[in-house]
């Protein structure tokens, strides 16, 4: 299991900054010599990856807006001893919609039917992770019902009942509503596939008394994110952090993940879980 600890490191971030920034600037400075109006949106679309993967890779040890270190110290367990809990605060989210697709939405881009929203995403991570030898609970309640405003509280009272007994907490949803005409940047097509692009959440806790673990929330998901990039450079865009708690005052190890879009398939979806799972499994055992 992964165990984090604390310390001092304030003089190290300013430097990390720095890196950073000239990488990027690098990288965007090299893109924009692309010819050709295809090529430079390629390009772009590359830059904005690569830029992304490099603030991964410097950000990963460290969580925003702290002057403290993050050391990781493996606790030895075997992976039939780590319970996993994945669940869906917004249950309903779904994808795009195909003409073949038979099921009747409840609004735009949602459904009930859970063969083609978040929860045969969750399936699909679930039995990834039952295959790497993990203790999964895949836990399908409905938490939107009729009042999505309400979710987290329901999610809440889901995740309370297995707290004594689940080690990681996978809340797994769909982002938000998107529509851009230019293209869909929750895409990446390469040599491994077409796949939904992911995106960790962190919750800083602001607006709530509640004592959060935001540094080790932070620090697991950045880990996973890198973990994801070093597979498939770009498939996991960087950490979001947001004011609220989306209930990971739970525990040190709640991870909020989003795959991909509206205007993505249900399909690149799937396609995008096997790398979920194989970054889960070093990051939980390995790193």
């Amino acid at each position: 299991m992964v165990r984090i600890h604390v310390i001092r490191a304030s003089h190290l971030l300013l430097g990390v900054a720095a890196v950073v920034l000239i990488t990027v600037l690098l990288i965007v400075a090299f893109g924009s010599r692309s010819e050709g109006a295809g090529a430079k949106e390629k390009d772009l679309r590359q830059t904005v990856w690569e830029a992304e993967a490099v603030n991964v890779s410097a950000s990963a040890i460290f969580a925003p807006t702290t002057d403290e270190e993050i050391r990781v110290e493996i606790m030895k367990a075997d992976k039939e001893d780590i319970r996993v809990l994945i669940y869906h605060t917004h249950t309903h989210e779904a994808y795009e919609k195909k003409e073949t697709d038979a099921y009747v939405e409840t609004s735009a881009w949602r459904t009930k039917n859970n063969q083609y929203n978040i929860v045969r995403v969750g399936e699909e991570l679930a039995r990834l992770l039952t295959e790497r030898g993990f203790t999964v609970i895949h836990d399908t309640t409905d938490h939107e019902l009729s009042d999505l405003s309400t979710a987290y509280t329901r999610s809440l009272a889901t995740m309370e009942k297995y707290t004594d007994n689940i080690d990681v907490f996978i809340d797994l949803h769909r982002d938000a509503y998107y529509k851009d005409s230019s293209g869909n940047p929750f895409s990446l097509k390469t040599n491994e596939g077409d796949f939904a692009r992911l995106m960790c959440l962190v919750g800083n806790g602001k607006g709530f008394d509640d004592e959060m673990h935001y540094t080790e929330n932070y620090t697991l998901a950045t880990l996973l994110t890198g973990e994801i990039n070093k597979a498939v450079t770009g498939l996991c865009r960087p950490v979001m952090v947001k004011d609220g708690r989306y209930n990971q005052h739970i525990s040190e190890k709640c991870l909020l993940i989003e795959v991909g879009h509206n205007q993505n398939s249900i399909e690149q979806a799937l396609s995008a879980m096997p790398y979920l799972a194989d970054a889960l499994e070093k990051v939980l055992t390995e790193i």
